[in-house]
């Protein structure tokens, strides 16, 4: 089963991306002179991921998948050994590029990679399948921020170094797997094929409520370094430690998804799922000791996995394989258009009062969690 090798080397290309995104982070919040300023870098790491979505899901559908991820990982690779310059006096405006760049190179990497697992699962599989998938790469994003936090206090060059070998490895290990040539079918359509199927279906709810949970989960992403950093004086090691607890929280919500499934229903698991995220962004706005807000990053990050496995399953399993990498791509631009105003709109809400954006987030996850339903299955 060619899955396996693939989601181990995703596995992989995301363990050396954790090192630029843990270092991109910090770097942004040591050189920011308010949580403003420190929330957009993120915010113009996500923008780029909408701007380049649709292009992207239609390279996906014409060119070998497994080539895309190849060149994204080579392209990372080199994005993030330019982060060294920066070490010593971070600069915004080189970090803010630098972000943009690599979350091109990403965005390109989900829409390939989410068709390619479509095309290699059957449709019955792919939610459960989605949600191992999901744990084994929030494992890997959990040890990367352990080892990055940790490296990153004892030597900047070496965890920037290590981070783009690890993704020029994986770049390398792309060629060795025999995937597909070609996506199946014949391309018909342009770029906005993906998005016309999405928002003519019956999924439009879904994907608007998707969309709004990732702008919660990008508000805590955007304002977890300054609130840790600056807001409580921890070291970038408590940092690490935070995002290891997020992850985790992802590889558990990940792994149950199969059983949540076959006991809830699609409609209920997508409401427990925002319940979690909304009681972890909540805890958020005690502004508690780095330990007990460790247990809302886990929370948040168990809700979030379990939701985005389910969620993604129905969009991709009910796409036509031909058309599955502009789905994705059509996905991506719609939350991604909106996931930018959560860092955004997080850093200008905590310049008033720190807590603030996280007690409304959490608060709007949770009574969509009360009021959402899904056909039935609800």
């Amino acid at each position: 089963m060619l899955a396996a090798p693939l989601l181990a080397l995703e596995a992989l290309r995301l363990f050396g991306a954790g090192f630029f995104y843990f270092a991109h982070a910090t770097l942004a919040a040591l050189g920011a002179l308010s949580p403003l300023e420190a929330s957009l870098a993120l915010t113009l790491r996500l923008l780029a991921e909408p701007l380049f979505a649709l292009y992207g899901g239609h390279l996906a559908d014409r060119w070998p998948r497994g080539r895309l991820l190849l060149l994204a990982a080579s392209g990372q690779g080199g994005l993030t050994l330019a982060l060294l310059p920066l070490l010593g006096a971070p600069s915004p405006l080189p970090l803010y590029l630098l972000g943009f760049l690599f979350a091109l190179l990403e965005a390109l990497r989900m829409v390939a990679a989410g068709a390619l697992l479509a095309d290699l699962l059957p449709k019955e599989a792919l939610a459960q399948a989605r949600g191992k998938l999901g744990a084994l790469y929030t494992a890997a994003d959990t040890l990367s921020d352990l080892f990055a936090g940790l490296l990153f206090t004892r030597s900047r060059p070496w965890t920037v170094g290590l981070g783009s070998g690890l993704l020029f490895l994986a770049a390398g290990l792309y060629r060795t797997l025999p995937l597909p040539p070609r996506p199946p079918g014949r391309l018909e359509g342009g770029s906005l094929s993906g998005l016309r199927f999405l928002w003519q279906s019956p999924l439009r709810p879904l994907l608007i409520l998707e969309a709004l949970l990732n702008v919660a989960y990008a508000l805590f992403a955007g304002l977890l370094p300054f609130l840790v950093l600056r807001g409580l004086g921890e070291a970038p090691w408590a940092l690490g430690l935070l995002g290891a607890a997020q992850s985790l929280g992802g590889a558990l919500g990940g792994l149950l998804v199969g059983a949540v499934l076959g006991r809830l229903g699609e409609g209920r698991t997508l409401r427990l799922a925002l319940g979690l995220a909304g009681l972890g962004l909540l805890g958020g706005a005690l502004l508690p000791p780095w330990p007990l807000l460790a247990g809302s990053a886990f929370l948040l990050g168990a809700g979030g996995a379990l939701f985005g496995a389910v969620a993604g399953a129905i969009r991709l399993g009910e796409a036509p394989p031909e058309l599955r990498g502009r789905v994705a791509g059509g996905f991506l631009f719609l939350s991604g258009a909106l996931a930018p105003l959560g860092p955004l709109l997080g850093g200008a809400l905590a310049g008033v009062a720190l807590p603030l954006p996280f007690l409304l987030a959490g608060g709007l996850l949770l009574g969509l969690a009360l009021l959402w339903r899904r056909g039935r299955a609800a």
